[in-house]
Parts: C-alpha cells; structure tokens; sequence
C-alpha cells in the first residue's frame, strides 16, 4: 500500500500523520526520515486490515456457537 492511497481510505492530511509522530507539520514535511514513516505507518494500518478481517471471522464463529 501507498501513503496516499492510505490518506485516501481514512481521510487522513500530512498534519495528522505528523501528529502521529508527536511532529509539527513542518518537521514532518521536511524529515529525512519522512519516507520511514509513512512505509511503516502502511505496513501497520495493512497489518491492522488484516487481523481485523480474522477478529470478525472469530466474532462471527464465537456468535454461531452461542446459539
């Protein structure tokens, strides 16, 4: 996944990814490390996708055997 296709799907600006970092806008626009963040700010949010899918499938067969 791409930053700006991550930005697009939760509506996300620069200042807030910059929040995340405890960064001002600024600093963030003009981090050399800038690039490392946003490649694991992906990766987390791909992770997250990911094991959300498997605690609905868990939900799901914990609701199916309570019946």
């Amino acid at each position: 996944m791409e930053i700006k296709q991550l930005k697009k799907e939760l509506g996300l600006t620069n200042s807030d990814i910059a929040g995340f970092f405890n960064l001002k806008p600024y600093n963030y626009a003009t981090s050399t490390a800038k690039k490392r963040y946003e490649d694991a700010l992906c990766r987390f949010y791909e992770h997250v996708k990911k094991r959300w899918g498997n605690i609905e499938t868990d939900e799901k067969a914990g609701s199916s055997d309570d019946s």
